[in-house]
C-alpha cells in the first residue's frame, strides 16, 4: 500500500473519533444509546487499524499478527453493531421476529470463533496473508460470508428507512448509513478475490476506497441525526425573527394583553433557548392581538366596507387577505388613538386561519407574513386613512 494510505487511515482516525465526542451525551438517553455503541465499535476500530498499534500487540504478545487478529475481531464487532443498530431502529415501528433480534450477536459471536479457531490452526506464515492458504482459507470462505451477512442485513433495512423517512436531515443520515454499509459489499468481493486468485495491485486500492468510504459515511450518518434539533431550533428561531415586526406592531396596539414587557429586537435575537415554544407563543401573541382588535373596535360597516375594498384585487384568498389587513389596520389606529371601544357581536369570518401543531405552523406563519405585507400596502394604507365606522360622536345639547 503506498504511504498516503496510511494518512487517509489517519484521518479515519481524525473523523471517527470526533464524531464519537460529538454524540458523547447519546449515553444518556436510551433511545439514541444504540448510535453512540456503534460509534464506539468504530472508533475503537479506527484506532486498531492504525500500524503502530498493531506493531505494539504483536511486540507486547509475542504472538506473530496478533494485531491483525484484534483488527478482525474489532471489524466484526462493527459489522455487527452497525446490523444490531438497523434492526434496533427497525424494532421501533416494525414488529421484528427473535431470530433476526438476535441474529447480530449470533453470528458475531460464531465468527469470532471461527477466527480464533483458524487463527490458532493454521501456520503463522499463513495468517492474513494476500492470499489464502491452507486452513486460512476457511477463514476466508467464513469471513467473506459473515461480512456479506451483515452487510445486507443492515443495508436492506437502512435503505428501506432511508427512503422514505420525512425529515431531509434523518433521510440523508439513513441513505449515508445505507451506502455506507452498501460500501462494503464491493470490498468483500475484491477481499475474496485477493483471496484466491492472483489480482493486480490496483484491486487493494479500490478496496480500500469502499472500505474508507465505509467508515467515513457510517460515522457521518450515525452524527447527521445528531443535527436534527439544531436544525430544527435554527428554523424556530428563523421563523420567529421573521414575525417580529408584525409582533411588535400588534402588541404596540393591544398593551392590555402585554403580561411581559416585549424584548428589544437585539435581545429577541440573542434568545436562542426552547426555540419552538418561543415561535409558538409568538404566533399565539399575534393572534390575541388581532382578535383583541376585532373584539373591541371592528364594527359590522367597517368589515363590509374592508370586503368591498379587497373585491375584485385578485384570487379569493387574496381578496380575504387584503380584507382582513384593511380592517386590522383601521382597527390598530384606533387602539393607539384610544378610542372607545364597540363591542359589536361579529362574524369571525376575517380573522386569520389558525393552526395550532407545529406541522402545521409553518402554514400559519406564511399567512400570517402575508398579512404584514399586505398591512403596508397603499391600498390598505389608504383604506384606513379614509374609511369612517365609527358613529358621529353625539351633539352637545
Amino acid at each position: 500500500m503506498p504511504d498516503w494510505v496510511e494518512s487517509l487511515r489517519g484521518v479515519i482516525l481524525l473523523v471517527v473519533w470526533a464524531v464519537l465526542v460529538l454524540r458523547i451525551s447519546a449515553i444518556w438517553r436510551a433511545p439514541q444509546r444504540p448510535v453512540w455503541v456503534v460509534l464506539l465499535v468504530l472508533a475503537t476500530g479506527s484506532l486498531m487499524i492504525q500500524a503502530p498499534v498493531g506493531r505494539w500487540l504483536d511486540s507486547t504478545t509475542g504472538v506473530a499478527k496478533a494485531g491483525e487478529l484484534s483488527v478482525a475481531l474489532v471489524a466484526l464487532t462493527d459489522f455487527a453493531a452497525v446490523w444490531w443498530f438497523a434492526v434496533a431502529l427497525h424494532m421501533a415501528g416494525h414488529s421484528t421476529p427473535a431470530w433476526l433480534r438476535r441474529a447480530p450477536a449470533v453470528s458475531a459471536a460464531t465468527m469470532a470463533v471461527l477466527a480464533v479457531v483458524f487463527f490458532v490452526i493454521t501456520p503463522a506464515p499463513d495468517r492474513f496473508g494476500a492470499q489464502a492458504h491452507g486452513w486460512w482459507a476457511g477463514y476466508a470462505v467464513a469471513w467473506i460470508t459473515f461480512g456479506l451477512l451483515t452487510a445486507v442485513g443492515a443495508g436492506a433495512l437502512f435503505w428501506r428507512h432511508g427512503i422514505t423517512m420525512r425529515s431531509p436531515v434523518l433521510r440523508l443520515s439513513m441513505l449515508a448509513l445505507a451506502v455506507g454499509t452498501t460500501a462494503e459489499l464491493p470490498y468483500l468481493a475484491i477481499r475474496a478475490v485477493r483471496w484466491f486468485t492472483e489480482a493486480p495491485p490496483t484491486l487493494a486500492l479500490v478496496g480500500f476506497w469502499c472500505s474508507f468510504t465505509r467508515f467515513v459515511l457510517v460515522a457521518l450518518g450515525c452524527s447527521l441525526a445528531a443535527l436534527e434539533p439544531l436544525r430544527k431550533a435554527a428554523l424556530f428561531w428563523y421563523r420567529r425573527q421573521r414575525l417580529y415586526g408584525l409582533w411588535m406592531l400588534l402588541r404596540q396596539a393591544t398593551p392590555e394583553l402585554v403580561v411581559i414587557a416585549p424584548r428589544s429586537r437585539v435581545s429577541d435575537v440573542l434568545t436562542l433557548s426552547n426555540t419552538w415554544e418561543q415561535l409558538h407563543q409568538r404566533v399565539i401573541d399575534i393572534r390575541d392581538s388581532i382578535t383583541f382588535l376585532h373584539d373591541g373596535w371592528a364594527s359590522p360597516q367597517l368589515l363590509r366596507e374592508a370586503a368591498q375594498r379587497a373585491a375584485g384585487l385578485g384570487h379569493r384568498d387574496r381578496e380575504r387577505l387584503l380584507a382582513a389587513a384593511c380592517w386590522i389596520e383601521a382597527t390598530r389606529r384606533d387602539a393607539l388613538a384610544g378610542a372607545a371601544k364597540l363591542h359589536h357581536e361579529l362574524d369571525k369570518d376575517l380573522l386569520p386561519e389558525v393552526h395550532a401543531s407545529e406541522s402545521t405552523v409553518h402554514r400559519e406563519i406564511r399567512h400570517l407574513l402575508r398579512l404584514h405585507r399586505a398591512l403596508r400596502t397603499r391600498t390598505v394604507q389608504a383604506f384606513a386613512d379614509t374609511v369612517q365606522h365609527r358613529p358621529p360622536a353625539t351633539a352637545a345639547p
